[in-house]
């Protein structure tokens, strides 16, 4: 049984009873197309060299022979029309093809198709002349058959030629791939030619040529089926033009099946009826010929078939994986991009017609922690589906993870989030997913559709980050100026590090008990020949976005390293420094590598490097953070817990990772002052960091109230501004020389300590 429905399966499919994709049949009809390019384009040159050869055998010399009475036109009509109808029409058919396969509307090959076709039509008014110069005429049964052929032949080319000429208006005016029109083309032109073959083909078999028997006795009927009378006969050229139409209608071989023995059997009645008619008879061994001919055919075109499909389906694929984004079943984000382009320009898009939005989803994760991805990844396609829904005629991408980008028209658009939204908050009504928007109507219409979604996704973040109670937000004139800024910061950010615009500013560190300087921590600042002094609160955020924050990060550091190495070499206070790495940094690069190899480059005690890894980022990939400080440790590099306190700190992150010291984020002071609980929480955590074995040091500390308790509680280590703001090297080496600061017994000079 497995067996028999495999043969089924494999006889359906190689005789395309399967039913292809709009894909496929669009391939297969350009497959078509092209190979009309070379059918017509044969075709064009035969007809011209058979023009040029009825020319030299039978006209020249039929109007240089002095019995003549025949006009000129009547003997070139006679001679050359029917190779003049298949020229002309062959050359609209190169014409229409090529346009039909290009992408561009081309007003010269509309021209070009519409004037051949129009010569052809010309001379198919010309007809009449048929019947009076008698090329067409029903004085017997033969002669009949060979007029029917003819105007046959008349007639198809008509109907070919007004079909090119809409079929190509169609065309230019933007009509659909694989449109009737150019499949009725292309079957009509087929058509045309195996009518021009067989006509050709049975007025030559039936045609009665004078030869001459040994006695010099002129033959003018066949009496003997071996006379030689029968070695004249020609049946190439039906075979030649049913080869190529075998080789040019290639959409099912049931059709070519049908078609070719359809075309087959009635010439074979034909031909063998002339026997009938007192013509030739048509001998067996030919007979078996004409049959191996057509299974021949049948079975190239078979395989011609199968293997355009083939080819198809692996392009399909191909492009599914282009243009389609392989979980929701959405365009990808890059052909989006293009749809986008193509729309603006064909529709002629104005500004603020059409908008695009970057969309994210609520509750996601917590979705995904709950159910899991496998669940998640079903809920982002179900999400897809109610937004096609909901943006009709609109261009729709999952441009990553849960977030959605939109290209839709500007007219409602508020109205159709809403109800975008609300269909996805009752998908699940116990987590209550959402969406949020950034919305950017379109301004200029040939702007590049990916800084279109970036200023989309731009308005989103400044939703996520300053105004969470709403909804979406439009892209106004200040977002545009910050995102030129952030497009500056971006695409200058190589240029900064190259040229030194990215200097380590030092915010002093000292100790709680006596209050003297036992180190510093090396913040980033970037003093712009053009903008001046940026603030780190643009240039960090927009380089972490761009996956670029590494590059900035890696440059602070060396320039920690040389100034020690500067310090060392120079006899001046050495002062132990902590660097923050972002959480993007444990993605995009190997930190103990880059430390390692910036320290063993300016040679410096690793203790002098402190890394400070910020608490949220051990939410990112606690596996890689868990591995990236054991590996710290045993370089002899201490690792400080940055922000502790800053969000919805865990203590499961002081349970599971191997932290040398504790840094509480300033928030922690926030309401200090007269705030017993402020207080007590500071001491309590202070206390459990002690027994765990960790160090402690706050930050943000402004008044001396807040010092002395800090100081009583046991805190280890003070930063603030009540101990300085950051400062450049050199101003920072001022004080320490001007003795602005008390330095530490532990404060290194050359490796001597004072």
């Amino acid at each position: 049984m497995k067996l028999l429905k495999q043969f089924w399966d494999n006889f359906l499919t190689i005789f395309g009873i399967r039913k292809n994709s709009k894909y496929v049949k669009n391939y297969l009809n350009d497959a078509n197309m092209r190979s009309a390019i070379f059918m017509s384009a044969v075709i064009f040159v035969l007809e011209i060299w058979l023009i040029l050869r009825q020319t030299q055998k039978y006209i020249v010399p039929t109007l240089q022979d002095p019995n003549n009475t025949y006009s000129v036109f009547r003997v070139i009509f006679t001679n050359t029309s029917n190779f003049f109808l298949l020229m002309s029409m062959g050359f609209a058919m190169f014409i229409y093809s090529l346009q039909y396969l290009s992408k561009k509307k081309t007003k010269s090959r509309l021209i070009s198709t519409i004037v051949f076709a129009g010569l052809s039509l010309v001379v198919c008014a010309l007809l009449p002349l048929e019947f009076q110069y008698k090329s067409i005429k029903f004085t017997s049964s033969v002669n009949t058959i060979k007029g029917i052929f003819k105007i046959i032949f008349y007639a198809s080319v008509i109907f070919f030629d007004i079909g090119i000429i809409f079929a190509s208006l169609y065309k230019y005016k933007g009509g659909k791939r694989a449109s009737v029109g150019s499949v009725l083309v292309i079957s009509l032109f087929a058509f045309v030619c195996l009518i021009f073959g067989i006509m050709v083909s049975y007025g030559d078999f039936v045609s009665v040529k004078a030869v001459y028997d040994s006695a010099g006795n002129k033959i003018t009927m066949p009496t003997d089926p071996n006379s030689v009378m029968y070695e004249n006969k020609e049946i190439i050229c039906f075979l030649m033009f049913t080869i190529y139409v075998g080789c040019l209608l290639i959409w099912n071989p049931l059709i070519s099946i049908g078609l070719l023995g359809t075309l087959f059997l009635g010439f074979y009645f034909a031909i063998t009826g002339a026997a009938n008619l007192g013509q030739r008879v048509f001998p067996e061994g030919d007979k078996v010929n004409y049959l191996t001919f057509y299974i021949s055919l049948t079975m190239v075109c078979i395989s011609i078939f199968n293997q355009r499909v083939s080819e198809a389906r692996k392009d399909e694929e191909l492009e599914e994986l282009a243009t389609k984004d392989k979980l929701t079943g959405l365009y990808s984000f890059e052909y989006f991009t293009i749809l986008c382009k193509e729309r603006i320009a064909k529709d002629n898009i104005q500004q603020d017609e059409w908008a695009y939005l970057f969309i994210n989803i609520t509750n996601f994760k917590i979705y995904n922690d709950q159910k899991g991805f496998d669940r998640g990844n079903l809920f982002l396609k179900e999400v897809g589906e109610e937004l096609n829904k909901v943006y009709t005629d609109s261009y729709i991408s999952r441009q990553s993870d849960d977030h959605f980008v939109i290209f839709t028209k500007n007219e409602e658009v508020e109205e159709k989030f809403h109800i975008a939204n609300e269909r996805i908050r009752a998908m699940d009504l116990d987590i209550k997913p959402g969406l949020k928007a950034g919305i950017f109507p379109i301004y200029n219409p040939i702007e590049d559709p990916h800084a279109s979604v970036e200023k989309a996704r731009y308005a989103y973040s400044e939703l996520k980050h300053k105004h969470q109670g709403k909804e979406f937000m439009y892209y106004d004139n200040q977002m545009h100026d910050d995102y030129l800024m952030v497009q500056y910061i971006v695409n200058h950010i190589d240029e900064a590090v190259e040229n030194g615009y990215i200097k380590a500013y030092y915010q002093p560190v000292v100790w709680s008990k006596g209050r003297e300087l036992c180190g510093a921590e090396a913040l980033a600042r970037w003093i712009d020949p053009k903008y001046g002094f940026l603030s780190p609160a643009k240039f960090v955020p927009a380089l972490e976005n761009a996956q670029l924050i590494h590059k900035l990060d890696m440059e602070i550091i060396r320039v920690v390293c040389q100034d020690i190495r500067y310090n060392l070499d120079n006899n001046l206070a050495v002062l132990p420094v902590s660097i923050n790495f972002s959480r993007a940094d444990f993605g995009l690069i190997d930190i103990v590598d880059v430390v390692n190899k910036t320290v063993e480059r300016y040679n410096i005690p690793k203790d002098l490097l402190h890394v400070e890894i910020t608490e949220s980022a051990l939410m990112e990939d606690e596996d890689l953070l868990k591995d990236t400080i054991i590996k710290l440790h045993q370089n002899g590099y201490a690792t400080w817990l940055d922000d502790f306190g800053s969000g919805y700190s865990s203590f499961n992150v002081l349970k599971d990772y191997d932290f040398d010291v504790l840094k509480l984020d300033m928030k922690f002071l926030v309401g200090f002052d007269g705030n017993e609980k402020a207080r007590s929480l500071i001491k309590s955590v202070i206390d459990m960091a002690a027994k765990i074995g960790m160090k402690t040091l706050c930050e943000g500390v402004e008044t001396k109230e807040q010092a002395e308790f800090l100081e009583s509680a046991s805190c280890g280590r003070l930063q603030g501004y009540l101990y300085g703001k950051p400062l450049s090297y050199e101003d920072l080496m001022k004080k320490i020389e001007e003795g602005e600061y008390l330095l530490s017994k532990d404060i290194i000079f050359s490796g001597a300590r004072k």
